[in-house]
């Protein structure tokens, strides 16, 4: 009989016996059955959630729709013009498939094996509960039938639409098999915490040139537009593009060329799946933990003995040492400078660059942001809070204090900026006014923040581009709703500073200066109090919630 709470088809096989084909595929069913109720439970967990999922279905639903019917009238097009498109699209997909562990830190973790090793549990059986998972969930079923629609772009040729039929299992094997064989290649590079942090900063700055490399490719498509069956040809021969030419070829009676194609597929999910059961042979049996070094200890206790011996100072050296050694936020100290490096090489030198010169508002509104995940990234620590007795307005106050220490420079680094670089010097006091107002405002707002909402943030330890489990479509409205209300907060010195730049006297920028340096420090206080107030109410609540966040 299994021990209580465990499925009976994860439960200890007696000693000695050995499973037969239907015991051995019944793990398999139970793994993929648990994505799907950790999935369901998340879903329905509460009715904003639901509600939020909902919108976040219809909009890929949208896309879904889109991608068929552009497959469906590409079918009209001649097979040469088709299997172009679809090479090239295919590769695309399979490579996004391959590279969103590396850059999302093993983003879909609920069936990961160093949670699966204490199980009895075969590396064949996690392989293929992985694989069979992957079906489960947006990703997986969007892609599936994405894939299943691109039959409809050949049906010109009945020997191309039967054999992308009979290639479509293939075409998902290199997908998932791909990405699972990534993902636990990824667990061993985890256990290198400086060099996983270092290539999830990198994949995290590459994404704020994401927009503009997009757009230049896009501008310069017509210039390459005649290459591009070149280039599927090329990478046809490839493991990216081989499975997705093959209809094209048989439609053409290019059978030799097609069965090469399909032998290029057929090894390459091969050498995937092989390279993958090593990798999850070594997951699976590794160790639980490492032993940390005892050697080099230090006298004293660091920050702590530099600040006054008080509650807020206290947390406030906490805080900071988050923004050094914690990759959640020590990443954002190396974006914000990738924003004003995108800001100056997009802006027009005889315009009037309203986004370069509002580089210092920005960042002052995007760094008083951050601590509005400051609970949620504290995790099961906030119980020190708890434990001690810490009020809300010390807790409050100490991040606030954290986070001006290394905002303010950087804010003032995107005010000075673009007056540098652009002249326009009589700008100065509205844009310190607005930029102040950004600042301390958004502090205040995300003090009460906070205390009163918590959204799943990258659990410590982890890739800052990690999708937390739990995350849906209602957390990402609620941060745009906290980034409008930011805005909200800055107009009164941004209208003014407004005025003044479209050619009106010097005392409208004044007036934003003035009214950055009262409301401010007025709205930042009133923060931290209220916050306080909040946070002293619902601390335990708190403590429940981030201690869901894994």
């Amino acid at each position: 009989m299994a021990a209580p709470g465990v499925s009976p088809g994860l439960a200890p096989a007696p000693h000695g016996s050995v499973p037969g084909r239907a015991g051995a595929a019944l793990p398999v069913r139970h793994l993929v059955g648990l994505k799907a109720r950790i999935l369901l439970n998340t879903l329905t967990r509460s009715t904003w959630v639901l509600v939020g999922t909902v919108v976040g279905a219809a909009y890929f639903l949208f896309l879904l729709v889109t991608s068929l019917v552009g497959l469906f009238l590409l079918g009209r097009e001649e097979l040469s013009l088709v299997r172009t498109v679809l090479v090239l699209a295919g590769s695309a997909a399979t490579l996004a498939w391959w590279l969103v562990p590396v850059l999302a830190s093993r983003a879909d973790a609920t069936l990961d094996p160093a949670r699966l090793a204490l199980f009895p549990l075969t590396v064949g059986q996690v392989q293929w509960g992985q694989a069979l998972g992957a079906l489960v969930g947006v990703p997986g079923a969007l892609t599936a039938l994405a894939l299943a629609g691109s039959v409809l772009a050949w049906r010109s040729s009945a020997a191309a639409v039967l054999t992308a039929l009979v290639c479509l299992p293939l075409a998902l094997a290199l997908l998932f098999t791909g990405s699972r064989c990534v993902t636990a290649l990824a667990i061993g590079l985890s256990r290198r915490r400086r060099l996983t942090e270092l290539l999830s900063v990198v994949a995290l700055v590459g994404l704020v040139f994401l927009g503009p490399l997009f757009a230049g490719a896009v501008s310069g498509l017509e210039l390459v537009w005649e290459r591009l069956p070149e280039y599927a040809a090329t990478l046809a021969w490839t493991p990216l593009g081989a499975v997705w030419a093959l209809p094209a070829d048989a439609a053409a009676g290019r059978w030799a060329v097609a069965a090469a194609r399909l032998g290029v597929a057929a090894l390459t999910v091969l050498a995937l799946v092989l390279l993958w059961r090593v990798a999850q042979q070594r997951a699976l049996t590794s160790t639980a933990g490492e032993r940390a070094a005892a050697a080099g200890g230090s006298d004293g206790a660091g920050l702590f003995d530099r600040l006054p011996p008080r509650p807020w100072a206290a947390v406030a050296a906490r805080c900071l040492i988050y923004w050094v050694r914690d990759p959640r936020y020590s990443a954002g100290l190396l974006v914000i400078p990738a924003i004003a490096v995108l800001l100056w090489l997009t802006r027009d030198p005889g315009g009037p660059n309203v986004l370069f010169h509002a580089l210092g508002p920005m960042v002052a509104a995007l760094m008083a942001y951050t601590i509005s995940a400051d609970v949620s990234s504290d995790n099961t620590a906030v119980h020190l809070h708890l434990l001690t007795g810490l009020r809300g307005v010390h807790d409050r106050a100490g991040r606030v204090l954290a986070l001006l220490v290394v905002a303010a420079p950087l804010a003032a680094l995107g005010l000075l900026l673009p007056l540098a670089v652009e002249g326009r010097w009589h700008l100065l006091p509205g844009l310190l006014g607005t930029t102040v107002l950004a600042l301390l405002g958004g502090c205040g707002l995300a003090s009460v923040m906070s205390a009163r909402y918590t959204y799943p943030v990258a659990p410590p330890g982890s890739s800052p581009l990690k999708t937390p489990e739990g995350f849906t479509v209602l957390n990402v409205l609620v941060q745009f709703v906290a980034l409008a209300l930011m805005l909200v907060l800055t107009l009164p010195a941004a209208v003014p500073l407004l005025v003044h730049a479209a050619g009106g006297s010097a005392g409208w920028g004044w007036a934003a200066l003035a009214a950055g340096l009262v409301l401010g420090p007025l709205l930042c206080g009133l923060g931290v109090v209220v916050g306080g107030r909040w946070y002293d109410r619902r601390a335990p609540e708190l403590l429940q919630e981030v201690a869901r966040f894994r």
